[in-house]
């Protein structure tokens, strides 16, 4: 059984500011990439997800699901966060709908500072490489290889086999989807 955590719409939304205000303009493909790999990154590191979507494994790379839903403004998927039009500005440039910090962006209070360590690395680690260079170094991640393709993939695999705490952090991933609590 994999594992599932409770989606953090607060956490969530900071980190859409934090990631537009370190990196404006990046494409949803982009914004996606970094949450995958700041998340793996704080899930190896720090035993717990940043915002707990559920990523699921789609043809170009991992995509946390209701961060795609919020981008793509798919609001009968998911329920509009009452901040979102305020703290988020999307905008389409060169044909590209791109993430911006918007007129009054969420304070980064509900986010703590590994997770902003995790995601500036994720931005720093995506932003000189193409898309298809994201897609393609993803497409080797045990997490999107063992998923099944356009279906959730599992947290489990997020933890890396040479990760000497693999089994505390399995361990503690376990009970904190089990309580709700990152």
């Amino acid at each position: 059984m994999s594992l599932k955590f409770t989606f953090n719409e607060d956490k969530a939304l900071s980190a859409l500011c934090f990631v537009a205000s370190v990196e404006p303009n990046l494409s949803p493909l982009f914004v996606s990439k970094v949450f995958f790999f700041a998340e793996k990154e704080h899930i190896n590191r720090y035993g717990r997800p940043i915002i707990g979507d559920t990523f699921i494994a789609m043809p170009r790379g991992p995509v946390p699901s209701t961060i795609k839903n919020y981008i793509d403004e798919n609001w009968m998927w998911v329920g509009k966060p009452e901040k979102f039009d305020e703290a988020i500005s999307l905008t389409w440039v060169s044909g590209l709908k791109t993430l911006d910090v918007g007129r009054n962006p969420i304070t980064q209070d509900f986010l703590s500072e590994t997770d902003k360590e995790c995601l500036s690395e994720a931005i720093a680690f995506c932003k000189h490489k193409s898309a298809r260079e994201l897609s393609e170094i993803t497409h080797f991640e045990k997490s999107w290889l063992n998923a099944p393709e356009n279906r959730p993939m599992d947290y489990e695999d997020f933890v890396d086999e040479e990760n000497p705490h693999r089994p505390q952090i399995l361990e503690a991933m376990k009970e904190s989807a089990a309580y709700g609590v990152f």
